[in-house]
């Protein structure tokens, strides 16, 4: 299938090196790879993987099988199955369009299209919100995800996502979310311990961190092994810049 041209954004012989991370961490486009095997492409937003397709002679793989296939063969090189990916950078209008044509082709990962994306699933009061606070950004949500062991960041609104980053299903983690945040403050309040600071849930594996911020919430996703204390110190310091900026 044919995606948007977009840009020229020079060819990258292996994704995992340390510096070409970074530099995808802020990427918005499609990153096409080519084998002597046959080709596709990995779409991306500010590092999150969106949808992805490849295409060989055995057929045609689509979102996490094409995932699966790209990472599993080699980089770099000269050999059959070698890889060599091309930045595609897109304008918003490119991604939008991107975006159909995933939709079209059921090309993403996860099989469901990343909730921040889906203007009909936010309403347009959560966006007001956003754009008038001006509290929560992706500046925001970038400095929390640089904390070490961040999987995922999230900004919801009545159990609507309104801001994401990092690999999550977001609309399910925003409802289960609002779920929890409602129960938290009903229990709370019950007990007379006043409303909830913070709500944070913890597994073998991770922890589940929802935090009021003005008019919206955050909940975070971390592994088990992310230092809460470091986390916390950050919160305070972001919720110190919103109240130093308030006139």
């Amino acid at each position: 299938m044919k995606m948007p041209a977009g840009t020229q954004g020079g060819v990258v012989l292996d994704p995992d090196d340390e510096d070409t991370l970074e530099h995808l961490r802020e990427f918005k486009g499609a990153l096409e790879i080519e084998t002597g095997l046959g080709k596709g492409f990995i779409l991306m937003r500010r590092g999150e993987l969106v949808a992805a397709c490849f295409e060989d002679k055995e057929g045609v793989y689509r979102g996490d099988a094409a995932v699966r296939y790209i990472m599993g063969s080699p980089r770099g090189g000269s050999g059959p199955g070698s890889q060599q990916f091309v930045m595609r950078p897109y304008s918003d209008l490119d991604y939008a369009e991107a975006l159909d044509r995933c939709t079209e082709h059921s090309l993403f990962i996860g099989a469901a299209l990343p909730a921040q994306e889906s203007a009909p699933s936010v309403p347009g009061n959560a966006k007001t919100l956003l754009s008038a606070s001006g509290i929560v950004d992706m500046d925001t949500l970038n400095k929390i995800m640089a904390q070490p062991g961040v999987v995922a960041v999230s900004a919801f609104y009545e159990g609507f996502t309104v801001l994401s980053q990092g690999n999550a299903d977001f609309e399910h983690v925003a409802a289960r979310a609002e779920d929890l945040l409602r129960a938290g403050t009903r229990i709370a309040l019950d007990m007379s311990l006043g409303q909830p600071d913070q709500l944070i849930l913890e597994t073998e594996e991770n922890k589940f961190i929802i935090v009021p911020f003005g008019d919206l919430c955050l909940c975070i996703i971390t592994r088990a092994d992310a230092q809460l204390g470091l986390i916390r110190v950050l919160l305070r310091s972001l919720r110190n810049e919103v109240e130093t900026d308030v006139p």
